[in-house]
């Protein structure tokens, strides 16, 4: 038997305790009032940035043995619940399907079927339905519309117990009725409550949850599938593998870092088109690596893992951080056209480009500092992509404010370099 009831909960400005030690609590209460219970699982499925309709740290187990499958998964289980780290860290952890031991199957006996005439098809089906009932007719009140149907099977009591199987009698072709003892065997065997495969493999799953502000998914992930190579004895042809969020980033990281760098690509194939050089658009894209080191001291004081949110916060950042490069060269290119020298032309500028850069840059930044450190509920989700741009535009900018100009007199001396070595070639 199961059960399943949903909760709204007050905002979260309006209570005392977060959502975790919401669920910590019930699962604790629950287990501890509740007699009999085998498995309880809160999930959280809102808009939170833990929102899903499956839980986020999978791992399965694959072989071709049920009962190894789930003595493996038990194991597992334990090691998640004594390990002081996993405990700490993993949340309700459990199996996605457990043996049923009230389980038996029956071992016909064919040579004694053969006599009475009977096959296992004709056996399987007067058990099923003396115990299960079968559809034997269909009543209406109305011309057209049923209103129900009838069910016939054995009463209650006589299907209540084992031996009632036993005895029960089974008919044969020419009306004899045989006890089901007699030409079968009753054996228990447990089986799976639920059949689970894996690319056509049998597996077995462990699901959990994690919890903000301690190790992330992925790296909670890792540590349990290290832990059980290191202490679970895994038979011939038996294996772990990661599922849920762990395949479900590695995914999207792949997929947003080719988006990345398709974006620097273009960003540089405009520049090029732009300013009539494939030299000078480098030293705006060399600004780029500068603002990592913002994003990583963000995510870090902030306690935030390195997710797809911040992959695409990065991107938008790159954009930003290209526009205050376009702003500083346009200007010094300008003034190098009105015959300016170079040191005059960057020191002229810089202090005329400060102002509009540092404009665009608190203003976005003043934009993103309620997402980055007061999300309101159900912003929780996009909270690393205020911290990314914040954090980013504030390294990125001071330090773009001296590594472009130093960047540009670099390529412009490695230019006139170039051009000198061509015509020495040239006049050979």
């Amino acid at each position: 038997n199961s059960a399943a009831f949903m909760l709204t909960l007050t905002e979260k400005e309006k209570r005392q305790r977060n959502i975790w030690q919401i669920l910590d609590a019930i699962h604790d209460e629950a287990l501890r009032t509740i007699p009999g219970i085998r498995r309880i699982q809160l999930k959280e499925m809102g808009v939170d940035v833990m929102a899903t309709a499956a839980a986020p740290i999978h791992l399965i187990l694959a072989g071709p043995d049920f009962q190894v499958l789930h003595q493996l998964g038990e194991q597992l289980l334990e090691l998640c619940r004594t390990d002081p780290l996993l405990r700490e860290n993993f949340y309700q952890p459990a199996l996605t399907w457990t043996l049923n031991p009230n389980a038996y199957e029956l071992v016909l006996n064919l040579p004694k079927l053969q006599e009475l005439g009977l096959t296992p098809a004709d056996v399987a089906q007067q058990a099923y339905y003396a115990l299960t009932g079968g559809l034997a007719s269909e009543f209406y009140r109305l011309p057209f519309v049923r209103q129900g149907t009838i069910r016939v099977r054995l009463e209650e009591p006589q299907r209540r117990h084992l031996g009632d199987l036993a005895n029960l009698f089974i008919t044969t072709g020419d009306g004899r009725q045989v006890p089901l003892s007699h030409i079968a065997e009753i054996r228990p065997k447990p089986i799976p409550t639920v059949i689970e495969h894996d690319n056509f493999r049998r597996v077995i799953g462990l699901t959990g949850y994690y919890r903000i502000g301690k190790m992330p998914s992925m790296d909670l992930a890792m540590e349990i599938e290290a832990k059980a190579f290191q202490k679970l004895n895994f038979p011939p042809g038996y294996t772990m593998e990661m599922r849920g969020d762990m395949t479900q980033m590695m995914d999207s990281f792949r997929r947003l870092f080719i988006g990345l760098g398709l974006a620097i690509v273009f960003m540089y194939l405009i520049l090029v088109a732009q300013f009539r050089s494939f030299l000078g658009p480098f030293q705006m894209t060399a600004s780029l690596p500068l603002e990592l080191s913002g994003v990583f001291f963000g995510l870090w004081l902030m306690k935030m893992a390195f997710s797809s949110v911040s992959i695409m916060a990065v991107i938008v950042l790159s954009g930003i951080d290209i526009t205050t490069a376009i702003l500083l060269l346009d200007m010094i290119v300008r003034f190098r056209e009105q015959g300016m020298p170079r040191d005059e032309a960057i020191k002229r500028a810089c202090p005329e480009r400060l102002r509009p850069i540092l404009m665009t840059s608190c203003t976005t930044m003043a934009a993103m500092v309620p997402l980055a450190f007061f999300p309101g509920t159900g912003m929780d989700a996009y909270q690393s992509l205020g911290v990314v741009i914040v954090f980013g535009l504030i390294v990125g900018t001071i330090l773009s404010l001296f590594d472009i100009p130093i960047m540009h007199t670099y390529v412009d001396d490695f230019q006139q370099w170039l051009n000198r070595i061509l015509r020495r070639r040239g006049q050979r």
